[in-house]
């Protein structure tokens, strides 16, 4: 478990520490390109004639039992740091969330008066706990070092599990302005994604109970333990993972964005005013994002399903698990016998791994000159219960006030997220430049449950009067 975890701080420390889509940033009308990643119709009657992508990051994590504050963030972004931080021990199932987003060269240019298409590349890394028991976490990233109580005994009927996914994206966008009639303005858009996959990894723990104790030696150990566990894996090895590994496609898919924007623009019910201006009094957007999947082959050497049945005086010392890599967690189960019998399952050789698919919906409303107010709302549409192998956001919604003009921009996203509720930060645009945090704000002021940064640079040319 511990190795799972370093995979994800790789994730974070490796590729530049943290958040999740560009919060505040996102709701802008000067986001270019990277507006494709959040509605590929907004680069239609873009702002910008033409627009390139150099760099541009967005990463989070986030538990649901963890805190992080502005005294404590650059111990929380070391290895253990960021153990301590999603893994605190607490009783109970913890969930937590780490996504980093790469996005790479892209640019967008428009065709005739009505069109645009876009050329993007990026790479993702996602990995979601879902209702693992906090103590037994802790104890098999921490091992002795707790100052835990003993015995405790845990009583789980619901999966507990992990998945670990990173791939990359070649995408090519289309976007078009469908009606103008009066006031009223509709364009759409459409993203079409190969999929090349880095790797996939699961771990799923199905109706566990056991008793977790410590011996004389102060070794923590299971008995009394019955359950199933499941483990599989495709692409990469996780335990030698690093930022160099996300350039490696070991299997492919397909995947699609869909989009659309109504603005409804009194002041130009002639049509008469130019591409340089934002014409609509209020907009919105609804777009369906990361519909497709990864066909993976199966590790059949890293991958089974067993029956755990720990009884009497046996034990399992926890160290031991702690001590194994991830991909030789199948190996470890193999070697024990006793503890781990094969359970039938499935032995097909190739399985599919879904996109984590949302509903965006937005609502931007022009209160006056460069002052904006927006809301939006991202739903998850994959169920934390449904196949074990899948990634998932959680369902989110953002208040958003701005100022804004070609080109400076101040944004104040005000959130509640499923995972980590309350949270408020802020994004600055500068010219090329542009920098934030979903989370900052919440964090100067006491403690929150995310971290999360972005950042990126790119450049365009703006319509003509």
């Amino acid at each position: 478990m511990k190795k799972i975890l370093i995979f994800s701080a790789f994730a974070l420390i490796a590729i530049t520490p943290f958040a999740q889509d560009f919060p505040g940033f996102r709701s802008g009308n000067y986001t270019g390109v990277n507006g494709v990643f959040f509605n590929p119709a907004n680069i239609a009657d873009s702002r910008y004639r033409w627009d390139v992508n150099l760099f541009s990051l967005s990463t989070f994590v986030g538990n649901d039992q963890a805190t992080f504050n502005l005294k404590t963030i650059g111990e929380t972004f070391k290895e253990d740091g960021f153990t301590k931080q999603v893994i605190n021990g607490n009783a109970g199932p913890t969930s937590a969330l780490v996504n980093a987003n790469v996005t790479g060269p892209s640019f967008m240019f428009n065709i005739g008066k009505k069109s645009a298409i876009a050329i993007t590349s990026r790479a993702r890394v996602m990995v979601n706990v879902i209702d693992i028991d906090g103590k037994l976490l802790k104890q098999l990233s921490d091992d002795a070092n707790s100052d835990q109580t003993f015995p405790y005994s845990i009583n789980s009927s619901t999966n507990m599990r992990l998945a670990m996914n990173a791939w990359s994206e070649i995408g090519a966008s289309y976007a078009r302005t469908i009606t103008e009639k009066g006031p009223h303005f509709l364009k759409g858009g459409v993203t079409l994604k190969y999929l090349g996959g880095v790797g996939n990894g699961f771990v799923n723990i199905d109706n566990f109970k056991s008793t977790i104790n410590k011996d004389i030696l102060n070794d923590v150990y299971l008995n009394n333990t019955t359950g199933q566990i499941g483990v599989g894996f495709g692409g990469v090895n996780f335990s030698d993972f690093d930022v160099s590994t996300l350039g490696k496609m070991e299997s492919s898919g397909f995947g699609a964005d869909l989009g659309f924007v109504y603005e409804f623009r009194p002041a130009d019910k002639a049509g008469v005013l130019g591409k340089n201006r934002n014409k609509y009094k209020f907009k919105i957007g609804v777009a369906l994002m990361d519909v497709g999947a990864i066909t993976y082959n199966k590790d059949m050497q890293r991958s089974g399903s067993y029956n755990i049945d720990i009884t009497g005086a046996e034990r399992l010392n926890l160290k031991d698990i702690a001590a194994t890599n991830v991909d030789d967690y199948n190996s470890f189960f193999k070697s024990r016998p006793q503890f781990f019998t094969p359970a039938t399952g499935n032995n097909e050789s190739t399985y599919k791994v879904s996109l984590p698919t949302t509903l965006n919906l937005d609502f931007d409303y022009h209160v006056k000159k460069g002052f904006y107010i927006s809301a939006s709302g991202l739903f998850s549409l994959v169920s934390k219960t449904a196949n074990v192998q899948n990634g998932m956001f959680y369902s989110n919604f953002n208040v958003t006030p701005r100022l804004e003009t070609k080109m400076f921009g101040v944004y104040l996203p005000i959130g509640y997220n499923e995972l980590t509720k309350f949270n408020a930060g802020i994004s600055l645009r500068a010219g090329p430049l542009f920098f934030g945090s979903g989370s900052v704000i919440s964090s100067l002021l006491g403690d929150s449950k995310q971290a999360d940064v972005h950042l990126g640079i790119r450049f365009g040319g703006l319509q003509k009067k």
